[in-house]
């Protein structure tokens, strides 16, 4: 049965598509329907990710440019204790935690005590959604203290920790030779965690390669949109509904400058687009927004199916057609996520 919000928009929908000779097909209200009700429980849940890596690489730096927020903070110091450290956030009304491992992968005179670690982050990490594995990518080897750190955590979650898991190289801009160093680092450091988790687990780690200094890689290429990509279909089922839900105003920023939505189009709950509408400064695009390529957009486009499996149905047309007035007529961030996921199937 369809909910209120859902019924009244699809009504609607469907009148102003017959002018326009588009149609949707008739289950799009029981589609519509169960993307709301699921957002909805999503707002009460949280996505968790560990931070691995050696003190001063860039792993706060870069966690705060993808939520495009300072959760992590950054500083320059060094690590004196292996310990863990949890920063509690809130995004667009969704919850957050990035969980830091300062020490694991530094030279530190308690380095040894690997079981009272362990058995210190087993009890304050419930919940690991993704981890982070951070490095530099001009550094030539992984080091022993790097080692040291991917053996600890593949003790204290069982190497299946690894399923859920993506290499960031920092500083990519200090590359002499990007494409072929990211590829060297990527499987030199595959291969170090294949001792704890075998060769099928660590072969299908990804990797990206992200400089926070600049918005392109030595290759020209954006590494934000990369980077979300492979956050978000890296990550548990559990953890990317509400990670989407907490970008999402990004996402519809940069779709609502596309000339896919007609002006005269109106719902329920919502006035005529006007001009000043596309003026408005909170629509503007900024460099923190996402601009997704085609790849991209079709390898999130198969993680939503994963996670909500109705979304196969989906057609492009409609997805292109309705996606974003749907998202400003539902309002809010339910509102933003729905327009989010509908643009991936545009």
């Amino acid at each position: 049965m369809l909910n209120e919000t859902a019924k009244k928009l699809v009504d609607e929908i469907t009148k102003n598509l017959a002018a326009s000779k588009e149609s949707i097909s008739s289950s799009f209200g029981e589609l519509l329907s169960l993307l709301i009700d699921k957002l909805q429980l999503s707002q009460d849940k949280k996505f968790v990710f560990v931070l691995l890596g050696k003190t001063g690489v860039g792993k706060s730096s870069t966690v705060n440019s993808l939520l495009n927020q300072e959760i992590a903070p950054v500083g320059k110091y060094d690590a004196t204790t292996m310990e863990v450290q949890e920063y509690e956030h809130e995004i667009n009304g969704v919850k957050c935690s990035i969980i830091d491992t300062p020490g694991l992968c530094d030279d530190i005179p308690e380095k040894g005590n690997n079981q009272k670690y362990i058995e210190l982050i087993q009890n304050q990490v419930k919940q690991i959604d993704l981890l982070w594995f951070v490095t530099r990518l001009d550094d030539s080897r992984v080091g022993e203290d790097e080692k040291k750190g991917i053996q600890i955590i593949s003790e204290a979650f069982t190497p299946k920790v690894w399923e859920h898991s993506i290499i960031i190289f920092t500083r990519a801009n200090k590359a002499d030779d990007y494409l072929e160093e990211l590829r060297e680092r990527t499987k030199r450091i595959r291969d170090e965690i294949a001792k704890h988790t075998g060769n099928e687990i660590a072969n299908k780690i990804p990797s990206v390669a992200v400089d926070n200094k600049s918005q392109t890689t030595p290759d020209g290429k954006r590494w934000l949109e990369e980077l979300y990509t492979q956050v978000f279909i890296t990550m548990s089922e559990r953890g990317a509904i509400p990670f989407l839900m907490a970008t999402a105003p990004r996402i519809n920023k940069t779709q609502s400058n596309k000339p896919n939505r007609d002006p005269n189009w109106t719902f329920y709950n919502q006035s005529k687009f006007t001009n000043q509408d596309k003026e408005d400064k909170d629509n503007e695009f900024n460099a923190n927004d996402f601009i997704f390529n085609g790849i991209q957009k079709e390898l999130i486009k198969k993680k939503l199916i994963e996670v909500i499996p109705a979304l196969a149905a989906a057609g492009a047309s409609a997805g292109a057609v309705v996606g974003g007035p749907i998202g400003a007529a539902i309002g809010g961030i339910v509102g933003a996520a729905v327009g989010s996921i509908f643009y991936f199937f545009s």
